[in-house]
């Protein structure tokens, strides 16, 4: 809960920035540029369907949806959004597809290929546990409308990507786009990293197998190049707060990397300083 309202804090002073900047800017009569965001779901069960459709409407006010695989930002100055699923979860079938379709609105799927069907089994973490959620059977997959739900890979068994050896990495990548390729008769073109874990070796890899476009979960904006190939994600559920989601869909949240990664810089240099700590007290034992 802590590290949620610090979070949330943070987003906040970056959202007021947002909004400062852009009237600014209008003021002076300067262009803005697109913006679109593309969010990440994983489960929404029974009973938390009524909070994604609270979601949804919100979301439809705030900015105007498009397919994971768009080219480009059709318009200048517009909100955009991207809606996807991971892992592949019967419940997104049951509850949110349904009420996406009423509103004729576009999402994007990351489907683990080896595991249709079956319960979870993957290491949980973070984010909210889907250790009780099925995923979706291969019927329900070949059953789901292209027009509205694009199918990308989620890698064969959920691997953690970077530390596979090349023979393995191969496999989960361009084995999982084959598969899906087979069952849908289609191209597979989209592929989102297990864990949001990828290293340079993990990105050529997606490039030998053919994918035209691949997803972080860092919480950046989308598409802001034409052709782009990575492509940021701000991870989303239904229980979100109302000031959460819409922090997340204005991009208040792309702060959150170059935090942690000041954290993990501040904790290197501690943990050096602490072992040359050590080891000056060594040597002057042995001195003494």
């Amino acid at each position: 809960m802590l590290r949620r309202l610090i979070n949330l804090a943070g987003s906040m002073v970056v959202w007021t920035a947002d909004w400062l900047g852009e009237h600014v800017s209008r003021l002076f009569g300067r262009p803005q540029p697109s913006k679109c965001m593309v969010l990440a779901y994983h489960s929404v069960p029974a009973e938390q369907r009524s909070l994604f459709i609270r979601q949804m409407d919100l979301l439809l006010r705030q900015a105007k949806v498009v397919h994971a695989d768009v080219e480009g930002l059709p318009e200048p100055g517009k909100r955009y959004a991207v809606i996807t699923f991971d892992d592949g979860y019967e419940d997104v079938v049951d509850n949110a597809l349904p009420e996406l379709e009423k509103r004729g609105v576009p999402s994007t799927i990351f489907v683990v290929t080896e595991l249709l069907g079956c319960d979870r089994s993957w290491e949980h973490r973070g984010g909210e546990s889907t250790s009780r959620a099925k995923l979706m059977s291969r019927d329900q997959l070949i059953s789901l409308q292209p027009e509205l739900v694009r199918i990308g890979s989620h890698t064969m068994t959920h691997a953690f990507l970077p530390h596979l050896d090349d023979g393995k990495l191969h496999e989960e990548i361009s084995g999982s786009r084959a598969k899906l390729e087979r069952l849908l008769n289609r191209e597979v073109s989209l592929f989102a990293f297990p864990y949001g874990a990828f290293d340079e070796k993990v990105i050529a890899g997606c490039r030998e197998a053919g994918y035209t476009r691949v997803f972080t979960a860092l919480p950046v904006f989308a598409f802001s190049e034409r052709g782009e190939f990575i492509t940021g994600r701000v991870g989303a559920a239904p229980t979100d707060w109302q000031i959460e989601f819409r922090l997340k869909l204005a991009g208040a949240y792309r702060w959150l990397p170059q935090a942690y990664e000041l954290k993990r810089q501040i904790r290197e240099a501690l943990r050096a300083r602490k072992v040359k700590s050590v080891q000056v007290d060594a040597t002057q034992k042995r001195v003494a």
